[in-house]
């Protein structure tokens, strides 16, 4: 027959090397892992920084998109025309409904983001027609440091459209 072992003993084994049983971990294994998190960093650094540039770029020009779309609903509630002048010299844009001495900058959204053409025919405004129609289709093109570029396309119809061109 089998010997009855007492109930409160607990049994002592050693781990399968002959060591006993580690809890946690040491203070190598803590460095190699932090070094390793930090070559992963570096390396994903210039992906990471390059994609929030280009995603200023982005959000600069869905802000004038945007702009534009606010515009045109005003226009067709009101009954009126109304209008966006562009000054890709100065890097600005007013709409009509602003104070004279108002302007917006892309720059407000990233330092780098700069207007560099607005063309609607012969000039660098557009007007909204009381029906929400343009009175001169055209573009629009902001540009960022790393040399991304947005087009915003504006059609006859009032419609926008934006083409990126991401580096």
């Amino acid at each position: 027959m089998s010997q009855a072992q007492p109930k409160n003993k607990e049994l002592k084994r050693p781990a399968g090397n002959g060591w006993a049983a580690q809890k946690g971990f040491s203070i190598l294994e803590l460095f190699i892992t932090l070094a390793i998190i930090a070559v992963v960093a570096a390396i994903g650094y210039p992906t990471f920084q390059r994609m929030a540039i280009n995603g200023n770029l982005r959000s600069a020009a869905r802000q004038i998109m945007g702009d534009i779309a606010l515009l045109k609903e005003r226009a067709m509630a009101q009954n009126t025309q109304f209008s966006i002048t562009f000054e890709p010299f100065n890097n600005r844009y007013r709409c009509s409904d602003m104070e004279t001495d108002q302007w917006k900058y892309p720059t407000m959204i990233a330092r780098d983001i700069q207007i560099t053409r607005a063309a609607f025919g012969t000039g660098r405004t557009m007007v909204f027609e009381s029906r929400g129609t343009l009175q001169q289709a055209g573009n629009i093109e902001l540009t960022n440091g790393r040399g991304s570029k947005a087009t915003i396309t504006c059609n006859i119809a009032g419609r926008t459209y934006v083409k990126f061109i991401m580096r």
